[in-house]
């Protein structure tokens, strides 16, 4: 392993944690900038090192990948649902307007 694993392996775990408060910011762009950064950064970790990269050395970044995907997955289905009751609020209300119309 090369001499500058724990600064690369630190460079992308800084980058999950900015894409974490990016995406509790709501900042979507930067989330998106972050995002792409870090794929790059991590291609680049994983092309420089060949056949001597340690599978273990990265545990702790895919563990941190891992958990925000699935946070924001979560927060998808948040809005989903969220956008869902929009929806069938403005039927309702368009459904109770209707009505009064009628009566």
């Amino acid at each position: 392993m090369t001499s500058d694993t724990p600064t690369s392996l630190q460079a992308l775990q800084l980058d999950l944690e900015q894409l974490k408060n990016a995406i509790a910011a709501e900042d979507h762009a930067l989330a998106q900038q972050i995002i792409s950064a870090h794929d790059q950064r991590l291609r680049a970790h994983v092309n420089d090192r060949g056949s001597s990269l340690d599978p273990a050395a990265l545990q702790g970044v895919l563990q941190e990948q891992h958990a925000l995907t699935l946070m924001m997955c979560q927060l998808r289905d948040e809005a989903a649902d969220h956008l869902r009751q929009e929806r069938q609020s403005s039927r309702v209300a368009s459904a109770y307007q209707q009505a009064g119309q009628l009566a």
